[in-house]
């Protein structure tokens, strides 16, 4: 098959790239939720079809591409990212997403995730490439066989009268926010904003834990006019801090509400701690000091799911022929 014509905004396939995964992962990421404006970036399917032989040289501008995706200053520049395995791949479609190219281990292992892959666009770009060549595309310890480049999604915010929100903020693990933003999808959250200083949503490690949530729950940077406007919305802002004043479930969930994680090791900033209305925490036993950054937001999110599928909270009637004392 023929190589895919470049497009705007594309790497120039002569200029030296570094493609160490997250060689400059700790930049400040700036306004990735902006709608793509290139044109050819923004889920359009490239024209071509699938095609032998496969891709075997390692200086072809489709690998070389996809490599430098692994970088997150070419991420932002072309708003596109890599999403990795027939299940995720999977999930992206399912969500309404459009890929602009999909590549397939040359081997028995990437026919048989390609053939579990659902109908695909008769319009999309997929090649296939030599294993060793597949491999290297990914920073991943057991690659599937199948993997695919997405423009970055543009969902809308929810119009919701009590909206859950979800703030992190200088998070730096990548795979405890793909937890976190696999729990928000699961758990219902009408949109998280990610800080300026926290790791990309979009590094490949985040995208392989979110398994699909970016298609799904809105992302947004966290600035002040993002702040200004959660606290415009009249929202119960919750700080979850090992040392909270109240505990988890004693906090009203089912109204207007944000949730604040901050980093494990530094904790939320004083910009953000400032947003916060009260701080919660989940009791431990056993001399345990403190949760996983994920662990402990995800057991407040579905919490605060759990109040809302109950509905708002009511005084509970008293029981029938209950009264003072204990019946003997």
């Amino acid at each position: 098959m023929g190589e895919r014509k470049a497009r705007a905004g594309r790497p120039d396939p002569g200029e030296p790239l570094d493609l160490s995964p997250d060689a400059d992962e700790d930049l400040p990421f700036d306004r990735f939720d902006e709608p793509a404006r290139r044109a050819g970036t923004a889920g359009k399917p490239v024209p071509t079809t699938v095609a032998a032989p496969p891709i075997h040289g390692h200086d072809n501008k489709t690998l070389k591409y996809v490599r430098s995706l692994q970088r997150r200053h070419t991420r932002r520049q072309e708003r596109a990212f890599v999403v990795e395995g027939v299940r995720a791949v999977a999930d992206a479609l399912a969500a309404g997403a459009v890929p602009t190219l999909l590549l397939v281990r040359d081997d028995e292992s990437g026919e048989e995730d390609f053939a579990a892959m659902p109908p695909l666009d008769p319009a999309l770009a997929v090649r296939t490439v030599v294993p060793a060549l597949f491999d290297g595309l990914t920073d991943a310890v057991s690659p599937q066989g199948v993997l695919a480049v997405f423009p970055f999604p543009d969902l809308p915010l929810p119009e919701t009268r009590s909206p859950l929100y979800l703030i992190v903020d200088r998070l730096r693990d990548p795979g405890n926010l793909g937890t976190l933003l696999r729990t928000a999808a699961g758990a219902g959250v009408s949109a998280v904003f990610v800080s300026r200083d926290a790791v990309d949503p979009f590094n490949p490690k985040t995208v392989r834990g979110a398994m699909g949530a970016h298609f799904r729950v809105p992302l947004r940077a966290l600035g002040e006019d993002e702040s200004a406007a959660i606290v415009a919305a009249g929202a119960l802002r919750v700080l979850a801090d090992a040392a909270g004043v109240v505990p988890y479930d004693a906090v009203d969930w089912t109204q207007p509400a944000a949730l604040i994680v901050g980093s494990e090791a530094t904790g939320a900033s004083t910009e953000t701690r400032d947003l916060a209305t009260i701080s919660a925490a989940v009791p431990l036993a056993g001399g345990v000091e403190s949760l996983n950054a994920a662990v402990a937001a995800s057991v407040l999110l579905f919490e605060a799911n759990r109040q809302r599928r109950r509905g708002p909270r009511r005084s509970a009637p008293p029981e029938p022929g209950a009264g003072a004392g204990t019946p003997g």
